[in-house]
């Protein structure tokens, strides 16, 4: 059922100054209940209108707009308490705020949640937010970049181009020493965070020539191609499929081109190297979807090298990646979230690091190399993340997502595994 069919246009209204990642129902719950809260209130001060005035208008002094303090001070929305000016700021001003530690009470708040009296004031722009440190046990990693003018801009080319952009990891673990890159099992149930790598650690790849590089990597694809299957070079480089939610919209997008852009607009043009998201129809697309895909706008490019490929992030919004490539690269957990903020760029592929461990996986058997497929996909979503961070544990939770199935390490894999002996037939079990 659509639960915006038969909304109060009060709550409709309020629903709109919505930001973040809060489920669409659970908002839906919460404003609901507030705006009953205010109509039916006997005691205490503003309106659902000084609300309104509150929201459209952040940078005009607003009135309080009070609730009744509950008996443990907390509101239950939906199975889940917290407290009420918390909630609620989360919903209009800072989707990431977890504590009322985190916001303090503005000068002018006449009932301040921490005044104790029987009364809340729950106005947004009645708090404002303190600065924290970020907490250790977050998985989540931030990658941000020198700003990047809209000006820069890869040019298209049909062959590879070098990116010598540094990159600055940003994390929100205490820095640590850089440490020896190991090749553990790829495909162990989890993964220990270890420490973090350095930011003046990370060598750019200005740092080294074209022609080490390229000599390292050839040596590297030279080894695969050793003995009587030799591994073909595929026409495409990489296949990008577009879901909403848990549904794939659109046909796979199979791209040759090596500078690739994914944007929210609808040129019909269908230009070589450019898939617009805003051609693409769905039937069951909701209101959130809906607003997700209005803040895709410029997008974002992925550049194909001969030693990585990289995104760039040129929309207002940040995106979220999940490459095991990259996460093993910087000792994350193999499922870890990495969030690129607008103007940021962020290696999300190493064909070195991978042929390294696909040459060690060689000599640890078939399952090892067979396992190292998972590396080849990655998931990147538009606007809204997932993740331990966020109350949408998996992708297809979220409203945009792409799926980037990268076809040269799947060859190279299948050149590998093609010279390999199967695994005995005799050891699988259902639960192996």
């Amino acid at each position: 059922m659509n639960i915006f069919a038969t909304l109060d246009p009060a709550v409709k209204k309020l629903l709109g100054w919505k930001l973040g990642d809060e489920e669409e129902k659970w908002a839906f719950k919460a404003v609901e209940s507030l705006v009953k809260k205010l109509r039916k209130k006997k005691t205490g001060v503003g309106t659902v209108e000084d609300l309104e005035f509150a929201l459209s208008h952040p940078g005009v002094r607003s009135k309080c707009v009070t609730i009744p303090r509950s008996l443990d001070g907390r509101l239950q929305v939906s199975h889940r308490k917290g407290l009420p000016h918390v909630i609620y700021c989360r919903v209009w001003r800072w989707p990431s705020i977890q504590s009322h530690h985190e916001v303090r009470p503005i000068s002018e708040c006449r009932y301040p949640y921490d005044s104790r009296g029987d009364n809340i004031c729950i106005n947004p722009y009645h708090y404002q937010r303190v600065d924290q440190q970020p907490s250790s046990s977050s998985t989540l990693m931030q990658y941000q970049a020198p700003s990047m003018s809209q000006n820069y801009i890869p040019p298209f080319t049909s062959t590879p181009i070098r990116i010598t952009n540094n990159h600055e990891l940003h994390s929100n673990y205490e820095t640590a020493e850089a440490m020896e890159v190991q090749y553990p099992s790829p495909y162990s149930s989890s993964t220990t965070i270890q420490s973090p790598i350095n930011s003046s650690s990370i060598a750019s790849p200005s740092a080294l020539s074209d022609d080490d590089d390229f000599t390292s990597f050839q040596t590297n694809v030279d080894k695969i191609a050793e003995g009587p299957h030799s591994w073909h070079e595929p026409n495409y480089w990489c296949t990008i499929c577009y879901y909403e939610l848990n549904s794939r919209v659109g046909e796979p997008f199979k791209m040759a081109c090596n500078n690739v852009v994914v944007d929210g607009f609808t040129d019909p043009s269908q230009e070589e190297g450019r898939i617009c998201l805003g051609l693409l129809s769905n039937v069951n697309r909701n209101i959130t979807i809906e607003n997700t895909r209005r803040h895709i706008g410029k997008g974002v490019r992925f550049v194909c090298t001969n030693n990585c490929v990289t995104v760039f992030n040129f929309s207002q919004s940040p995106v979220f990646v999940q490459s095991r490539n990259s996460n093993f690269k910087y000792n994350l957990q193999s499922t870890a979230v990495c969030r690129v903020p607008s103007d940021s760029n962020m290696v999300v592929f190493d064909y070195q690091l991978f042929l390294g461990m696909l040459d060690k996986a060689k000599t640890e058997g078939y399952q090892h190399v067979y396992e190292l497929q998972k590396m080849c996909f990655i998931r990147m979503s538009f606007v809204k993340g997932w993740g331990a961070d966020y109350h949408r544990q998996d992708v297809t939770s979220t409203p945009c997502w792409t799926e980037i199935q990268l076809h040269q390490p799947l060859a190279w894999i299948d050149s590998v595994i093609s010279r390999m002996d199967p695994p005995d037939q005799n050891n699988i079990t259902s639960v192996s």
